[in-house]
């Protein structure tokens, strides 16, 4: 079993024109999502595309800060680092 975690931050905005994500060279990430803000489902989209984009289970990705903000903290279990940034092509 993988314990391997590590937070990232994240800059979410909801009802994109499509679901993307980009690494920013502070090693945080922009998600745009395509999901409206209310009910969680922005929370929901942003952590299906990370899950997605990084072949994990969505509930390897927890919000640990930044609920209901647009500026959130994610720890994400089951990867290190140097796994995250492959999966995103840095």
């Amino acid at each position: 079993m993988n314990l391997e975690s590590f937070e990232v931050n994240v800059r979410l905005t909801p009802r994109s024109s499509r679901d993307r994500l980009e690494l920013q060279p502070d090693g945080s990430l922009k998600v745009w999502v395509t999901s409206a803000p209310t009910d969680n489902q922005a929370n929901d989209s942003l952590c299906q595309l990370l899950a997605k984009r990084l072949r994990i289970g969505k509930t390897s990705i927890e919000i640990v800060s930044g609920q209901t903000n647009r500026s959130k903290r994610l720890r994400i279990r089951g990867l290190d680092l140097d796994g995250f940034l492959r999966s995103l092509g840095q």
